[in-house]
C-alpha cells in the first residue's frame, strides 16, 4: 500500500515493522489479507471481535510478514527504508510448485511466482492489529532442526520385576493420596474404612484380572459355582470388604472442591504425568487425542464420529511411536489446562502439550489435522521443533494446489508440492487426496509404497512421498495405547462419574509399565501375561484369607439338588478313608455315593436320593 510519506510505494509489514523498529510507539497497522488474522495472540475462543486485536509480532506468522500492509495514521512518520537490509527487501521469497506424476512417465514441472493474495481491493476485507513496532524475527532458509539428544535415564528405575515396574508408573504417592482421600470420605459419611495399603494393592490386582477374567457381575468372582468362581480373588479378600473400598475409595477432599469440573480425578492425571516425563522422550512423538468410554451425563462428554469410542471423555494425549504416553491432559473446556498461544485450540494443544512435558530441541512431532495449521509450523520450527501433519483444505487458505475434486482424477501416487521458506507442503493422491505440510524436510523426496489393484487383484508400486511415509510411521502411538488399553480394560464399573477415569489411569500404568518393560528391559511377555503376572502377584503379596468360608449361594444348593434326584448312576462305594459324616443322619461312615461324592450310609442310601 502506498502512503503519505513516499507515494506510490507498497511495502510488507515485516518491511514497515523493520522501518520502526527504533520507536517507541504503537502503530496501527493494517494487514491484508484477513485470512491469517487468527493466527496472532488473541483469544480464539472468546466472543469478543478480532477487529480490535493486540499482539506481539514476535509470533506472527510468516505470511502475515509477508504480505501488504499500510499505516491508516497519516500522521505517522515513516522513515525511508535502508536498500541492503534483507529483512526489508521489497520482494517477496520465491515459492515453488511443482507438479509430479506417480507413473513412470516423464516428469513435468512448473514454476509459479510469488504466492500473493491477488484479491480485488473492492472485495478485501481489513483488519486493524496493533502491535509494538520493533524489528521482526527474519526466517532463516538455511535452518535445521536442532540435533535429538535423548535425556539420561532415570537411574531409580532399576528393577527388572514386572510388579514393581507397575507400582513405579502407578506411584505410590499417588496411593498414598488414594489411601487418605479414601478413609477421610468414609469418616465425612459416618463409617469406619481403615484402608491399608495392603488392602488397597489386593483391590488394585481384583480389579485388573477383571479386565481379562469377566464376569456378568463382579459378585460372581466370588461365587462357589465352579463356572465363574475365582480362587485367587476369593483367598486375596472378602468380597463384603471389596465393596465397602469401592463405596469410599476417593482422590480427593469433598469439602475443598473447586469449578474445575474433573475436580476429582486432577490427582490421577498430576501424579501419572509427573512419573511419566520422568523416561526419556522418544525422538518421534505424536499428539492425539484418546478416549474414555462414558455412557452417563456430564458436561465434558464428547461424541467423536467414526472412533471405536464415540461418547466419553477426550484426553489430549503426547505419546513414543511404541504407545508410551509421556503427556495426558483431560478436556474440559476453559478449565483444560493447557497454556492458551492465540494460534486456535489444536496448536495450543501440541505447544502445550510439548511444554508441560518439557520436551528438549530436536524432537519431531507428527499430528494429525484436528492440530496442524501453517502457524503451527512456523511456530514450532522457532521453537526447534520437527513438525509433520496432514492437514485440512480450509487451514491452506490460498496456497496453489490443485482442487482436491480435480487432482482425485488424476492417477494413484500423482504429487505436487510446494517450497515454502521451513516449509514443505505436499499434496498426494492415494486412496482419498492427501495434504501434508512438514519443516523437516528441504527438498521433495519420494518412496515407493504397495498398494491394491481392484481391477488386476495384485499389489502395485506406487511413489510415495517420504514425508507421508514417515507420518504412517510414527504417528500412531497415542492410537496404539488407546488399542491395548482397551483389550484388557477394567470390567468392574461403578455408578460414580468419575470411576471410568480411575480405572482407566489403572489401565494406563499397566499399558506404560509394559511399554517400559519391553523398550528399557528388553522384556518378551505379551500384554495379557505381563498383565495376568503382576495382578495375581498382587493378590498373594498383599491379599489376605478369609479364617473361613462364606455360604454356599442358592445357584450351587440347585444344582447339587438337580444331581441329587435324577436317579441316574448312584452308588454306594467304599472310599476307603478315613470315617466322615453320614449326610443324611450324621453317624460315621466310611462309604459315599460315587456320583454325589456325599458321606453316607449304606442304609442311608435310598432315603438321601429320594425324599
Amino acid at each position: 500500500m502506498a502512503d503519505a510519506n513516499h507515494p506510490g510505494k507498497r511495502y510488507t509489514v515485516a518491511e514497515i515493522l523493520a522501518m520502526l523498529q527504533d520507536s517507541e510507539t504503537v502503530a496501527d497497522i493494517t494487514v491484508v489479507p484477513e485470512s491469517e488474522m487468527h493466527a496472532h495472540d488473541t483469544d480464539c475462543d472468546s466472543d469478543q471481535s478480532d477487529d480490535e486485536a493486540t499482539g506481539d509480532h514476535n509470533r506472527l506468522p510468516s505470511r502475515i510478514l509477508k504480505g501488504e500492509g499500510f499505516l491508516p495514521n497519516s500522521d505517522m512518520q515513516l522513515p525511508n527504508p535502508p536498500d541492503d537490509d534483507p529483512g526489508c527487501s521489497s520482494s517477496v521469497s520465491q515459492t515453488e510448485t511443482r507438479k509430479v506424476s506417480g507413473t513412470n512417465e516423464k516428469v513435468t514441472s512448473q514454476i509459479v511466482g510469488p504466492m500473493l493474495h491477488k484479491t480485488k481491493n473492492q472485495d478485501r476485507k481489513f483488519k486493524k492489529i496493533k502491535i509494538a513496532a520493533k524489528a521482526p524475527a527474519q526466517a532463516n532458509k538455511k535452518y535445521q532442526i536442532p540435533r535429538y539428544v535423548p535425556k539420561e535415564h532415570d537411574p531409580g528405575f532399576t528393577s527388572d520385576d514386572p510388579v514393581d515396574i507397575f507400582l513405579t508408573f502407578y506411584p505410590k504417592s499417588l496411593r498414598d493420596v488414594t489411601l487418605e482421600m479414601s478413609n477421610l470420605y468414609a469418616e465425612q459419611k459416618g463409617k469406619t474404612l481403615n484402608l491399608t495399603e495392603d488392602e488397597l494393592l489386593t483391590f488394585y490386582g481384583i480389579l485388573l484380572i477383571s479386565g481379562y477374567n469377566t464376569v456378568p457381575r463382579r459378585r460372581l468372582l466370588w461365587s462357589d459355582d465352579c463356572d465363574v468362581s475365582n480362587n485367587a480373588v476369593k483367598d486375596a479378600m472378602r468380597r463384603n470388604r471389596f465393596d465397602e473400598i469401592m463405596s469410599s475409595v476417593h482422590l480427593v477432599d469433598n469439602m475443598k472442591i473447586t469449578a474445575d469440573p474433573f475436580f476429582k480425578v486432577r490427582p490421577l492425571f498430576k501424579h501419572l504425568n509427573d512419573i511419566n516425563n520422568a523416561i526419556p522422550i522418544a525422538e518421534h512423538v505424536a499428539v492425539d487425542e484418546m478416549m474414555i468410554e462414558y455412557f452417563g451425563r456430564h458436561g465434558c462428554k464428547q461424541f467423536i464420529r467414526g472412533k471405536p469410542i464415540r461418547f466419553g471423555y477426550k484426553i489430549w494425549s503426547l505419546a513414543s511411536s511404541s504407545g508410551f504416553v509421556h503427556q495426558m491432559e483431560p478436556y474440559v473446556g476453559s478449565h483444560t489446562h493447557l497454556v492458551e498461544t492465540g494460534l486456535g485450540q489444536g496448536p495450543s494443544v501440541v505447544l502445550g502439550l510439548a511444554e508441560k512435558s518439557e520436551v528438549p530441541p530436536g524432537v519431531k512431532f507428527y499430528h494429525d489435522n484436528l492440530f496442524t495449521t501453517l502457524s503451527l509450523v512456523d511456530e514450532m520450527t522457532l521453537r526447534g521443533y520437527g513438525s509433520c501433519g496432514t492437514m485440512r483444505q480450509t487451514q491452506l487458505h490460498n496456497v496453489p494446489f490443485t482442487a482436491p475434486q480435480t487432482f482425485k482424477k488424476t492417477p494413484r501416487g500423482d504429487a505436487e508440492y510446494l517450497v515454502e521458506a521451513e516449509k514443505l507442503i505436499v499434496r498426494w493422491n492415494d486412496n482419498s487426496v492427501v495434504t501434508v505440510v512438514s519443516n523437516m524436510e528441504r527438498e521433495f523426496t519420494e518412496t515407493e509404497a504397495k498398494r491394491w489393484n481392484k481391477q488386476k487383484r495384485t499389489m502395485d508400486k506406487v511413489r510415495q512421498p517420504k514425508c507421508i511415509q514417515d507420518y504412517n510411521t510414527h504417528m500412531g502411538g497415542v492410537d496404539l495405547h488407546d488399542q491395548f488399553v482397551s483389550r484388557y480394560r477394567v470390567n468392574i464399573r461403578s455408578k460414580k462419574w468419575w470411576w471410568p477415569c480411575f480405572s482407566w489411569a489403572l489401565n494406563s500404568a499397566m499399558v506404560n509399565s509394559w511399554c517400559y518393560y519391553r523398550s528399557w528391559k528388553s522384556g518378551e511377555n505379551d500384554l495379557l501375561s505381563f498383565q495376568r503376572l503382576v495382578a495375581q502377584t498382587l493378590l498373594l503379596r498383599h491379599g489376605t484369607k478369609p479364617s473361613r468360608q462364606g455360604r454356599r449361594s442358592s445357584m450351587a444348593v440347585a444344582i447339587t439338588d438337580a444331581t441329587r434326584f435324577d436317579n441316574l448312576n448312584h452308588w454306594p462305594c467304599n472310599t476307603g478313608s478315613r470315617y466322615k459324616r453320614c449326610k443324611n443322619c450324621g453317624g460315621r461312615t466310611s462309604f459315599a455315593c460315587g456320583k454325589c461324592d456325599v458321606p453316607l450310609h449304606v442304609e442311608c442310601f435310598k432315603k438321601y436320593h429320594t425324599e
